[in-house]
């Protein structure tokens, strides 16, 4: 009976589901599955700068980053004619600026603007860089400080800045730590409920901010790591020992006391053993790295702040850099650089782990 009907005329009008039809696999492909980038070693070279496009590349950015500060009447160049480097692009191609004083073996690394919605961090950078050019006494012939002030540019430069890069990803949620794959999507998803300001990502290290962070810890092997942050208003302590009141070690012990010491040329400003999060630099570097990392958290995003917080914790930066401290790495699984393989600058220091 089947066949019979099967070999009618019939059969002409029948109708295939559309999901039968190959001119519509791609249709499918396409809803069924999510579209991500995601850096490797191979494709980083994509974000690359050359040398002879550096110059190029910064005078524009920072031609437009002067704009943005008279936007929110910062009075002043944000860049001067300080030699800044760039190695790294955005995908809003916006160099990943950054800038070295010194040579010495002792090093501290600035971070700023990982969050450029938190406006007040965003002038402490380059003001910072600034200072140090013009006081270069400040820096000891056994120190060597890198800055990088605007480790987000693709987020700055909007109407209204973003926590979150080009991509919607926030970088501070982005690193590849022990804890990325089993925590950081479902703290996301519990804890922040699916806040896309907080999204940290398909992958972890997918994005090229993320990427430059890691890369100048590799580079520079830095003994201490501050980043600015706003609005909480305190001093965060990472780690190493993060949450470990009792029992620390003396590294340890000494990771702490650079941050009291921190706080009181700040004013006696507060201090939190705060949490860190899955995917956060603070557990990247302070809490499987044992680098000593502090969180320096300004108390408002009120652009009309800046100069008073300047005065204010400009000697906290001063001495985070002035501060010896000998970094002890504690060995882990995830403790291997992961973007040092390169011909091009920066040259690495000697490896000090």
């Amino acid at each position: 009976m089947l066949k019979s009907l099967l070999t009618t005329a019939s059969f002409a009008t029948l109708t295939l589901p559309l999901w039968a039809y190959e001119a519509h696999y791609g249709d499918i492909l396409q809803r069924a599955y999510i579209s991500s980038s995601s850096i490797s070693q191979e494709t980083l070279d994509s974000f690359k700068i050359s040398e002879a496009a550096e110059p190029a590349a910064i005078k524009d950015l920072c031609a437009r980053l002067s704009t943005t500060f008279k936007k929110y009447k910062w009075d002043e160049d944000p860049c001067g004619k300080l030699p800044w480097r760039a190695t790294l692009r955005t995908v809003k191609n916006n160099p990943l600026l950054f800038i070295t004083f010194g040579t010495g073996s002792d090093s501290t690394l600035i971070l700023s603007a990982v969050h450029p919605d938190e406006l007040t961090p965003v002038p402490m950078g380059f003001r910072l860089a600034r200072h140090l050019t013009e006081h270069p006494e400040l820096v000891a012939s056994d120190q060597q400080v890198i800055i990088a002030p605007l480790v987000n540019p693709d987020g700055l430069f909007l109407n209204e800045p973003t926590r979150t890069n080009a991509r919607g990803v926030d970088a501070n949620r982005n690193f590849f730590t022990l804890d990325w794959y089993e925590k950081s999507l479902s703290w996301w998803k519990t804890v922040k409920s699916k806040k896309l300001s907080h999204f940290p990502g398909h992958f972890p290290n997918s994005e090229v901010e993320t990427v430059f962070q890691v890369r100048m810890i590799d580079e520079f092997q830095p003994d201490k790591i501050l980043s600015i942050h706003a609005p909480l208003g305190f001093i965060d302590y990472d780690g190493p020992g993060d949450q470990k009141p009792l029992k620390m070690s003396e590294a340890e012990r000494q990771a702490k006391y650079l941050a009291a010491a921190i706080s009181k040329k700040s004013n006696n400003y507060r201090i939190v053993d705060y949490s860190f999060y899955p995917g956060s630099l603070g557990n990247f570097a302070g809490n499987e790295r044992h680098i000593p990392t502090i969180t320096l958290e300004l108390a408002t995003t009120d652009a009309k702040k800046v100069d008073s917080y300047w005065g204010q914790f400009l000697p906290g930066l001063l001495q985070a850099i002035s501060y010896p401290f000998k970094k002890t790495i504690e060995k882990t699984n995830n403790t291997q650089r992961f973007y040092s393989d390169f011909s091009d600058k920066p040259k690495p220091k000697t490896d000090k782990s």
